[in-house]
């Protein structure tokens, strides 16, 4: 294996899309058999050396407390932590560290340590029960957790018959004033009882740095020949269709994918001095990849540990002024119900909108009220976060997922496998060099994820003449109805342009003889809205096939950490509530 590798050129490299590329994104298509992607430590070192003083990471917790890293400080710490992983536990390259934690400077720094150590990230949903926790640490044969110390608990349980030899734990609270840190903890312990000791060896984040300052080995030499192919991060994926797989991600995937990204729309990708308020949690691929768009830009980057509720938020947007705001619709929707955001909007420069189709209501308000036009996205943890993106310009095309990223190819596969005509609607596939690498330990999964050296998203849609990407449905949540096949998305969008309704989603629940019965789960703006009127909307707008037949009322939609609907969830509440 070479210290050096080009990506190769992708499939239809004279796809049409090509006429709609700014220069900086034609030349990167044209050239990316010959581009070389940078290093995390490279772009780190780059970051001090150029803006060493100014604020890098910063904690933003509800009741305006934060603390905040420069640029030098994370550098140094981010170094010393991965002196401490490789010199003082003598982890070898490519051995797995775990990461379990909240938004935090502590959590980002780690994810830049564990990267520039030449270590395997992989990255533990927080929120996780003990079993789900485990089941992780047991797949990826992770050798180091370093953990928030918030739930002590799950972690003592989680770690029993894992491989795990050091627990390292972090806090909210790193890196703030000793009397801030001190009121601040006591608080968690005893008033809201969250955190306590942990009853386990541990080493605090604290200790670790201090252990790893004294060891003296150049960060770069840790890994100075890992190639584009190897293994970076085992990204889990949201699991939202079945079991979560851990996803083989590369350094050089992550990287290139966010300049990708920053070649569509450079004029604003690359504005100096921004500020980017990120609650999308770091854990997920999508808050991963807002992390390294910060570092990439120097950007100042607030972590806010939680935007539930979204008061959480407010003293951190009028505290630290974000004009840089990566989020998803029905973060944007909410947040622009609350009376404080409303009446007090941030003036921004960049909204960038993925996971999950933004709504065009919700786009319009959002730029009217914000100033900002959005740029949104369609991508997945396969595809390290991007495959394409809509700029906020005259190329896009509202109703479209946008413009394949330069260096990506995007085909769609009909049934048998064959490449659909522009127009055609069929499953998307992807080709290009953000793709993973396959999914850990499933060889099997990995050959049936890929097709002629396309990997297959499992989503359907199309590519119009010009090569825009259209997004009709997932493929693994398409309904068949009395032997029509019915994509939910269509029938979600349908019920939105209700008046009385905040939300809404259909799942379908088989019923063994005439496929699947569709239930619409609603949560209601209109108090006294009935099943009724609900139908009765339908009937005006669908045809028979595509009409729920059933309507629940919920308070809240089941959803995943970065805003998906889950709609597994809500066919198991069908399936549980006909079983009784």
């Amino acid at each position: 294996m070479s210290a050096v590798s080009h990506f190769a050129p992708v499939p239809f490299a004279d796809q049409p899309v090509r006429q709609f590329y700014n220069p900086e994104a034609a030349a990167f298509h044209s050239d990316i058999g010959k581009y070389v992607p940078r290093r995390i430590e490279k772009l780190i070192e780059e970051a001090a050396g150029r803006f060493g003083k100014e604020p890098f990471l910063t904690t933003a917790l509800p009741n305006g407390a934060s603390a905040t890293l420069n640029f030098t400080d994370v550098e140094k710490h981010s170094a010393n932590l991965a002196r401490y992983l490789r010199d003082e536990l003598k982890l070898e390259k490519g051995a797995v560290v775990a990461i379990q934690s909240p938004n935090c400077i502590s959590n980002v720094l780690a994810m830049l340590a564990v990267l520039r150590a030449g270590l395997v990230l992989t990255n533990i949903n927080p929120l996780y029960t003990a079993y789900e926790t485990r089941r992780q640490l047991r797949d990826a044969k992770a050798v180091v957790l370093i953990t928030s110390s918030l739930f002590p608990d799950a972690t003592e349980e989680a770690l029993q018959s894992t491989d795990v030899g050091t627990v390292i734990t972090l806090s909210l609270t790193d890196f703030f004033s000793p009397v801030k840190k001190a009121a601040i903890d006591f608080v968690l312990q005893h008033v809201t009882k969250m955190g306590r000791p942990l009853k386990i060896a541990n080493v605090s984040m604290c200790e670790a740095l201090k252990r790893g300052a004294k060891h003296t080995t150049p960060v770069a030499t840790y890994a100075p020949d890992r190639d584009a192919d190897e293994d970076a991060i085992y990204q889990y994926s949201g699991g939202t269709t079945g079991v979560s797989k851990g996803v083989r991600l590369t350094e050089a995937g992550v990287v290139t994918n966010v300049e990708q990204f920053a070649s569509l729309s450079p004029h604003m990708i690359d504005a100096p001095g921004q500020t980017m308020l990120l609650v999308l949690p770091v854990y997920h691929v999508f808050g991963m990849f807002s992390s390294i768009i910060a570092l990439r830009n120097a950007a100042h980057l607030v972590l806010v540990p939680t935007p539930k509720p979204l008061s959480n938020l407010k003293a951190a947007f009028r505290k630290f002024r974000p004009n840089a705001f990566p989020g998803v619709s029905t973060l944007f929707a909410k947040l622009m119900e609350e009376k404080w955001f409303y009446e007090n909007p941030p003036q921004l420069t960049l909204t960038i909108s993925g996971a999950m189709a933004l709504s065009p209501a919700v786009r319009t308000e959002w730029t009217g009220l914000t100033g900002s036009s959005v740029i949104e996205g369609y991508g997945m943890t396969e595809t390290t976060t991007l495959i394409s993106i809509n700029p906020p310009d005259a190329r896009a095309r509202i109703g479209s997922v946008g413009l394949p990223l330069p260096g990506t190819g995007v085909s769609i596969l009909r049934e048998d496998g064959s490449f659909a005509a522009p127009g055609e609607t069929g499953e998307i596939a992807v080709a290009g060099p953000q793709v993973m690498a396959g999914y850990l330990g499933r060889p099997e999964s990995t050959s049936a994820a890929f097709h002629a050296g396309w990997m297959k998203t499992g989503d359907v849609g199309y590519l119009d003449d010009d090569g825009f990407l259209y997004l009709v449905d997932r493929l693994k949540d398409m309904l068949l109805v009395g032997g029509f096949n019915v994509f939910p998305n269509e029938v979600d969008a349908v019920l939105a342009e209700h008046p009385g309704i905040a939300e809404a989603a259909v799942a379908g629940v088989s019923d063994g003889k005439l496929g699947d019965t569709m239930h619409a789960f609603v949560v209601r703006r209109d108090p006294d809205l009935t099943a009724a009127e609900v139908q009765a909307h339908c009937a005006k707008c669908l045809t028979g096939y595509k009409r729920p037949r059933a309507v629940h009322f919920v308070d809240e939609l089941p959803k995943s950490p970065i805003g998906k609907v889950v709609r597994r969830e809500l066919r198991a509440r069908v399936t549980s509530e006909e079983a009784r």
